[in-house]
């Protein structure tokens, strides 16, 4: 049985931040604390970081975070609920500032991910991909193959998208059969957790 549509479900439809591509189909998913990492240099772990201390929701960001340590704190008292992760360019040998990675090993960091959305699924922790579209325009800001690695794996795509989501990613969304949550300006992220959270229960 599918769950109700809450009142600030609709009301973020009526205002069109949220994709309605699959928003009937929302089931409960999301609960806190949220872990978050990043793929290449995937900044929207940052972003979320910031979202999530300005509503005083458990979090914890660290963007090379390693399988061990995912697993260390799945065993501690305060567990992680949701495995957030913010795809990005992976380019074999270059500098990202923004995650602080220096001469990424591309098969490293795929299994590194690979690694982690398996402990998650094995622990029954729900997998979100997190991303602020920019477009692609060379090689070194391309997203996609993070999304090629991560899907069909994750339970959610939560898209920051001023002009809603590209043809890209509806279609990713539609072959995968993954959910997508779109929200036109970042600060708005709020609303998609709050759907989450609130559809799972927390």
């Amino acid at each position: 049985m599918k769950p109700k549509i809450s009142v600030l479900f609709t009301a973020l439809l009526v205002a069109f931040l949220i994709s309605p591509l699959f928003a009937g189909n929302l089931e409960p998913l999301a609960r806190a604390p949220i872990i978050a990492t990043a793929i290449g240099d995937g900044a929207a772990s940052d972003v979320l970081a910031l979202v999530c201390e300005m509503h005083g929701i458990d979090y914890e960001n660290i963007l090379q975070l390693k399988p061990e340590d995912f697993t260390e704190r799945l065993d501690s008292k305060n567990a992680p609920g949701t495995l957030f992760i913010a795809p990005g360019a992976m380019v074999e040998g270059d500098l990202y500032t923004v995650c602080g990675v220096e001469e990424i090993d591309v098969g490293q960091e795929i299994s590194r991910i690979e690694e982690l959305v398996s402990i998650a699924k094995a622990r029954g922790v729900p997998v979100v991909a997190i991303h602020i579209e920019g477009g692609f325009t060379s090689p070194d800001n391309d997203p996609r193959q993070s999304f090629d690695l991560l899907m069909p794996k994750a339970d959610y795509i939560i898209l920051v998208s001023p002009e809603g989501p590209s043809e890209y990613f509806s279609a990713l969304s539609e072959e995968t059969d993954v959910q997508l949550i779109v929200v036109d300006k970042a600060e708005r992220i709020i609303y998609a957790l709050d759907l989450l959270f609130s559809m799972g229960g927390s």
